[in-house]
């Protein structure tokens, strides 16, 4: 399985988990919630928004009421059948776990969650999943990389959660497959909710048809991860599963920039910033390895490698080497590492993927989801403070989950959430209008081309701010997503900053904006923050290290 849990050290299989895990210091709760019990379950809403009247859900997890042992979500969305351990492998689970979901655009099937660790939740469209038992109580899961597989030709997809006596943590994925859009709506106590977009209702029509792009463009393989049965496609492989099916794909691919890498570190120092209390780390590459004194040593790692993040060298035995390595692994994948000495990477999110050969896999995920989010490989989690790339809920004080599958309305790729009522007084957890703002300085406004029309704030720059009123309530938000656009120099980048009270005052959050392509090429940004409560006067402040315009401001809202 590919369970991602906040650590952001190693990515857990559901067969077998690793060794390598962060020390329970970093396994806090997403922006800073205080820690308390979990209800013993929580309302699962599953909706269905596929345009099929014919979809099903499993709900698997480890129940840690049974000793660890694996548990499904029975047809009636309410009780838990524990298989039996068989005699012999390849046994039927021996009950049907398919929830019928309801008719697409109907009400969501409720359901009530219990607690499950390292749970998966499945969705299949027109037909049933078979899930299979081996000796020793181990589950099959359904492959579609084994031609064999009995679910092979059906359209199905998952996600990820656990759900435990201290949080709720579900995470989107890409790392395995893209097949249905699948979003989250995480509603806490207090009335926030975390909401995470997904696909969009034709995101496998797009991915699809930029991955054939790609290998127009280069020749390579991306095109042969796309499945197509019947005239059709059906699902798009990540290219670590691709590989492993055929070991001929991608043949090279990564080596010459690896080569590149080692060539530099040869005589430059490369810091890796742990992010925790081990510090930062140099290595250099000598005697044709990568060696961090004090911490352990890397060979050059191959095209597989670097896809999948859990072959030699990042198999490694220690937290701190595994540390290490997602932070490498994620550089490798972002080939960022020619670019930046320091990982991770402190540049804006846009220099990621900008080598001809990089993973155009996550780079054309990010770029279809409309809020950019998304595990596109095992270590996407790994970021650099204020910024965040991972499609995950998480709250200690779950009320109500609701997944779609299918895609959200409006979740086009850059799609704009509804306007909020203006900047005076308004919800923090609408969409606020840029142009909404109470005061400014420097700013102007311009014909917006984004997804919506309407109108951006342009032409901001070091200096400039833009202020509005808006009420957080007592539960407050940690987290803003800002639609940005820019066509700023090379060189020219900067920092939206969030700032409460006056244009002066310490920022909570911010994050950093480059060239993404254009002013009207937009793109949508997350930050994390500190937590905002109550009716706050808030102003977003623009700082650059040159006087030249960096960014233009479509709407923001927080979460």
């Amino acid at each position: 399985m590919t369970h991602r849990h906040p650590a952001k050290v190693s990515r857990r299989t559901l067969l077998a988990a690793t060794a390598l895990a962060l020390p329970a210091g970093l396994l806090a709760l997403g922006g800073g919630e205080a820690q308390a019990q979990t209800p013993a379950t929580l309302p699962l809403d599953l909706a269905n928004t596929t345009g099929s009247n014919t979809v099903y859900a499993y709900v698997v997890g480890r129940d840690p009421a049974a000793g660890g042992g694996w548990a499904f979500l029975q047809a009636d969305g309410a009780s838990l059948y524990h298989p039996p351990n068989p005699a012999n492998d390849q046994t039927p689970l021996g009950a049907d776990c398919a929830i019928a979901l309801n008719a697409s655009g109907a009400a969501p099937r409720r359901v009530t969650l219990p607690h499950l660790d390292s749970g998966r939740i499945y969705f299949s469209v027109g037909a049933k999943l078979t899930f299979l038992m081996n000796r020793g109580g181990g589950l099959a899961l359904p492959s579609v990389v084994n031609p064999t597989d009995p679910n092979i030709d059906v359209r199905h997809d998952f996600c990820e959660f656990t759900f435990n006596n201290d949080q709720l943590y579900g995470n989107i994925t890409f790392v395995d497959m893209v097949c249905l859009p699948i979003a989250f709506q995480l509603e806490v106590s207090g009335g926030a909710t975390q909401t995470v977009r997904g696909l969009p209702s034709d995101g496998l029509a797009k991915v699809a048809a930029a991955l054939r792009a790609q290998s127009a463009a280069d020749g390579s393989d991306w095109s042969r991860l796309v499945v197509n049965r019947s005239g059709a496609d059906l699902r798009v492989l990540a290219p670590n599963l691709a590989i492993r099916g055929n070991s001929a794909l991608f043949s090279g691919y990564f080596e010459p920039y690896v080569d590149q890498v080692w060539s530099k570190y040869a005589g430059t120092d490369l810091r890796i910033d742990t992010q925790y209390t081990w510090g930062t780390f140099t290595g250099r590459v000598s005697g044709g390895t990568l060696n961090f004194p004090g911490a352990g040593s890397f060979a050059k790692p191959s095209t597989l490698a670097i896809f999948s993040c859990s072959d030699a060298p990042f198999t490694t035995g220690n937290d701190l080497m595994g540390n290490l390595s997602a932070r490498l692994a994620a550089a490798f994948n972002r080939t960022t590492l020619l670019s930046d000495p320091v990982q991770p990477t402190n540049e804006n999110p846009a220099s990621f993927y900008t080598q001809a050969r990089t993973n155009h896999y996550a780079r054309i995920l990010h770029s279809t989801t409309p809020d950019g989010l998304g595990y596109a490989f095992p270590y996407d989690d790994v970021h650099p403070a204020g910024v965040d790339f991972e499609g995950k809920v998480q709250s200690g004080s779950p009320a109500r989950w609701v997944i779609t599958v299918g895609g959200l309305a409006g979740g086009g790729g850059g799609t704009s959430p509804s306007p909020s009522p203006g900047g005076g007084g308004g919800s923090a957890f609408a969409t606020v209008q840029a142009e909404s703002y109470t005061a400014q300085s420097g700013a102007q406004t311009e014909t917006c081309s984004d997804t919506g029309g309407g109108t951006d704030v342009g032409w901001l720059a070091n200096g400039d701010w833009l202020r509005y009123t808006l009420d957080f309530g007592s539960t407050g938000a940690t987290r803003i997503d800002a639609r940005v656009a820019s066509g700023a120099a090379a060189g020219v980048s900067g920092l939206v900053q969030v700032r409460l009270g006056s244009p002066t005052a310490t920022p909570v959050g911010s994050f950093a904006v480059a060239n993404t392509g254009g002013w009207q090429t937009w793109r949508t940004v997350p930050a994390d923050l500190s937590r905002i409560t109550g009716s706050q006067t808030v102003y977003l402040t623009f700082s650059s290290g040159q006087p030249a315009d960096f960014v233009n401001l479509n709407w923001f809202t927080f979460s």
